[in-house]
C-alpha cells in the first residue's frame, strides 16, 4: 500500500473514532435526558408535540430541527477552533459544555420531528447513509476496542492485587 492509500486508511479510522465518540457522548445524554424526562409525564408531553408537529409544514419542521443542530456543531467547531489557538482549557470545556447542551436539547427535538424528516426523500437517504457509517466505524474499531478493553481490565486486576496485598501486608503489620 502506498503513502496516499496508507494516510487515507489513517484518516477514515480517525474519523471513525471520531464519529463513534460523537455517538458515545449522545448515547450518554440520551441516557441522562431519559432519567430527567422520567420526572415528567414525557410520554403525554411527546404524543401533544408530535401531533402539533404533524400539523406543519415540512420545512418548519425541518427549521426546527436544523436551526439548534447548526448552532450546537457550529458551537462545537469554534470551541475546536479555541482550542487550536491555544486555549486547549477553554476549548476543551467549551466543546463539551457544548455538545452536551446541543445533543441535550437536539435529542428530543429529533426523536419529536424524526418521522415528519423522514418524508424528506434526502434527509430519509442521508439518515440511512449515517446509519450505516456508524455500523461501519463500530466493525472497524471493534478489534481494537476489545484490545483496550482488555488491556484496562489487566491493569484494573493487577491494581487490586497490588492493593489487596499492600492493605493485607499493612493489617498484618498493626496486628
Amino acid at each position: 500500500m502506498d503513502r496516499r492509500g496508507k494516510l487515507r486508511q489513517a484518516l477514515v479510522f480517525l474519523l471513525a473514532l471520531a464519529f463513534l465518540f460523537e455517538s458515545w457522548i449522545w448515547d450518554r445524554v440520551v441516557a441522562v435526558g431519559r432519567r430527567i424526562i422520567a420526572l415528567v409525564p414525557w410520554a403525554e408531553i411527546r404524543a401533544v408535540l408530535i401531533r402539533q408537529v404533524d400539523r406543519l409544514p415540512v420545512w418548519v419542521v425541518l427549521l426546527t430541527f436544523g436551526i439548534p443542530f447548526a448552532v450546537a456543531e457550529a458551537g462545537a467547531a469554534f470551541c475546536v477552533f479555541i482550542a487550536a489557538a491555544g486555549h486547549v482549557v477553554a476549548g476543551g470545556v467549551g466543546y463539551v459544555a457544548v455538545k452536551i447542551f446541543g445533543l441535550g436539547l437536539v435529542v428530543p427535538i429529533f426523536d419529536i420531528t424524526r418521522e415528519k424528516l423522514l418524508t424528506l426523500q434526502w434527509f430519509a437517504y442521508l439518515h440511512e447513509k449515517l446509519l450505516a457509517f456508524h455500523e461501519f466505524a463500530e466493525r472497524l474499531v471493534a478489534p481494537y476496542r476489545e484490545t483496550a478493553t482488555a488491556f484496562v481490565r489487566r491493569l484494573r486486576d493487577r491494581a487490586r492485587a497490588y492493593w489487596s496485598r499492600r492493605l493485607a501486608g499493612a493489617e498484618d503489620e498493626v496486628g
